[in-house]
């Protein structure tokens, strides 16, 4: 953290992992989220696999999970208090801080991504744009999937290799 008459601070420190730190996210407190005092946190991973810690005020972190996307992943961040895994294969993993749960979902190939709010959306190689409202993390009835909905299609079916949003 930066402190302006001290400088820069260690907060965290994590345990010693066994394998290379490939990809790190960091949330900062999150005003009115759910974790209560637990809403600071980090996660780092390695290839498919990711941990995430809650950051205490006192400096200490406790482990929250280790979670496995099942294949390489290309992008780890937050959108609010969800952590969010990216694959270009296809895949995405949501870890939903309410509910306290992992949700791994297939999705087309994925090229580039952007949140917007609570919106995470994907630009796939198939031309289309697709989104999440991961803060209500919502499930369909019939498989318990992730719901992930189609917003755009390109007529050409072009892949969408950039994506960019901003909401007012």
């Amino acid at each position: 953290r930066l402190k302006e008459p001290a400088g820069w601070q260690q907060v965290f420190s994590s345990p010693r992992l066994d394998w290379a730190i490939e990809r790190v996210a960091l949330n900062a407190k999150v005003l009115g989220g759910a974790l209560g005092d637990h809403d600071k946190m980090v996660a780092a991973a390695s290839c498919s696999e990711i941990i995430l810690w809650a950051l205490q005020p006192d400096g200490n972190g406790s482990e929250i999970g280790v979670f496995h996307l099942g294949v390489p992943l290309e992008a780890l961040f937050f959108v609010g208090n969800q952590l969010i895994a990216t694959s270009h294969s296809g895949k995405i993993g949501v870890w939903n801080a309410v509910t306290k749960h992992w949700q791994i979902q297939d999705v087309v190939p994925i090229n580039s991504y952007d949140a917007a709010g609570t919106f995470l959306l994907l630009g796939c190689n198939n031309g289309s744009i697709y989104y999440v409202d991961v803060q209500k993390f919502p499930l369909r009835m019939k498989d318990n999937d992730l719901l992930v909905t189609e917003l755009y299609r390109d007529p050409n079916e072009d892949a969408v290799t950039a994506l960019s949003v901003y909401l007012t």
